[in-house]
């Protein structure tokens, strides 16, 4: 059996459970289940593998032959699809929270632009009032000649410098996806660009990645709080809590939970 295949790996190298958790940031009840075969423990067939081939490189065993071990013997196991979805709920639950707080978050700072953009608007209209009632009163004693000369442009000191003053609400526009994560501990991570996978491994902490897509990018973390995401130039804060494993799609305009 493939669990029986890493746990004698395992307890050859003097390693614990414990141990592997902390090399390759794999929570220890994972390793466990994968070992005793309770694949319906885990989050998802997606985690699963990855979390296996992770595992297997990590004894220095060959990940793909155990990927084809696994697939063997599930052939003959009952099918855990409907356990899987009840545990794929519960990421999916602090997926759509996290994506949830950068809507709202998001909808704020609109806001708070649009209501700026309104004082400076209602600024200028009160300055473009207080100028006509002064030119009607100064211009009504005008001789018939000066009545019927052509009207001139006047540009005061107050109304240039409001002018000047008005923010750029205009935000930038993405045609295309940028995503860099900040790791501050271990974390197994993988990435799919376009539904093509350009990355998957354990990364360590510390380091900084970014990566590009056209129209579609998929980040599955297996340790969620120990990455900081930054999308298209907006930092999203931490991509869920530790030990979590969460799945995020991010297109041009907007960040939702994967499948």
């Amino acid at each position: 059996m493939l669990g029986d295949i890493l746990r004698e790996e395992r307890e050859k190298q003097n390693l614990t459970v414990k141990d592997v958790e902390r090399d390759i940031s794999i929570r220890s009840l994972y390793i466990s289940s994968i070992e005793k075969g309770e694949y319906d423990v885990l989050p998802g067939e997606v985690y699963l593998k990855g979390f296996i081939k992770s595992y297997a490189e990590y004894l220095k065993l060959d990940g793909a032959a155990m990927l084809q071990q696994y697939h063997a013997e599930k052939k003959t196991a009952m099918p855990i699809e409907a356990k899987e979805d009840l545990n794929k709920s519960e990421a999916a639950k602090n997926v759509a929270a996290d994506a949830n707080n950068y809507l709202k978050n998001d909808f704020r700072e609109r806001v708070e632009k649009s209501r700026n953009t309104q004082k400076i608007i209602a600024g200028v209209v009160v300055a473009g009032v207080i100028l006509g009632g002064a030119y009607w009163a100064f211009g009504s004693d005008a001789s018939e000649t000066e009545k019927s000369a052509p009207a001139k442009t006047v540009t005061t000191p107050a109304a240039t410098a409001k002018t000047k003053d008005a923010p750029v609400t205009a935000e930038k526009k993405y045609d295309d996806v940028e995503v860099t994560a900040n790791f501050t501990d271990k974390c197994w991570t993988k990435i799919i660009a376009d539904d093509k996978t350009i990355f998957e491994g354990t990364v360590k902490s510390g380091e900084k990645l970014s990566w590009k897509a056209t129209k579609q990018l998929v980040i599955t973390a297996g340790n969620a709080g120990a990455v900081e995401i930054t999308h298209n130039g907006k930092s999203l804060g931490k991509l869920g809590n530790n030990g979590d494993v969460v799945s995020k799609k991010f297109s041009p305009d907007k960040v939702e939970n994967a499948e």
